[in-house]
């Protein structure tokens, strides 16, 4: 009567470790496969649309005039975009010669020139402390020129989606069981990713790594050009 007693309480045991197990796989599984549910679907595109007829009389001339406006913006803005570089250059070497000689960052300054009727031809010359995208390369050149504090480094670390596939529920039942995972493809799983840029505050600190223009032109500083006008005098 003992024994069999003692059997019951084994196969109850036996049992509620087998639910739990089952609870818990199901839960950490679940982690893969709600993102996998949540994850954005991507369609083809058909290849072609439905086409409604329009009888309304001003439709084709007011497509003809804006097809002939957006051919005009696409003009414009390639030349508007060639007379901002432009500006920017001339603004680029009197906004160092004064950096230089107040040694501050200036900040925004207005670029200005009067002509012989008195009309004021003006705009907002706005460096900021954002700076153009840099690869591993360009950093070591910026850390060996001027300093390894120019630059920072920052690294994204990523699941592999194939090894995700591979091994979802072993890394479900926490991350990584080394007995499981074969040796080739341990470090495949994590996948590193580093971004190199200009470090932040560089802009107000020119003057500590040389000539103002110099370093202007090596970190090259996003520049926006604002409120550009024409003052009658």
């Amino acid at each position: 009567m003992v024994e069999e007693i003692k059997f019951r309480i084994f196969v109850r045991q036996e049992r509620n470790n087998i639910i739990n197990h089952y609870i818990k796989t199901k839960r950490t599984m679940s982690l893969f496969t709600k993102a996998k549910k949540t994850a954005p679907k991507t369609t083809k595109a058909k290849a072609e649309k439905v086409r409604i007829t329009i009888e309304d009389s001003t439709f084709f001339d007011k497509i003809t005039k804006l097809e002939a406006l957006q051919d005009t913006m696409k003009s414009s803005k390639a030349k508007a975009d060639m007379i901002s570089d432009e500006l920017k250059d001339l603004g680029k070497e009197k906004w160092a010669e004064l950096y230089a000689e107040t040694g501050k960052n200036p900040g925004s300054v207005m670029l200005e020139q009067i002509n012989d009727s008195d009309d004021v031809a003006q705009v907002m010359f706005l460096p900021t402390d954002k700076y153009i995208t840099i690869n591993e390369e360009r950093a070591e050149e910026l850390r060996e020129t001027y300093s390894e504090d120019i630059v920072t480094e920052d690294t994204t670390f990523s699941f592999d989606s194939k090894m995700i596939e591979k091994y979802g529920e072993i890394l479900s039942q926490l991350i990584m069981d080394s007995d499981e995972i074969a040796e080739k493809d341990k470090e495949k799983i994590i996948k590193a990713t580093t971004k190199f840029s200009v470090a932040k505050g560089t802009i107000d600190s020119f003057k500590t790594y040389g000539e103002i223009d110099e370093v202007m032109e090596a970190v090259r500083p996003v520049i926006a050009l604002k409120n550009v006008e024409v003052i009658k005098g």
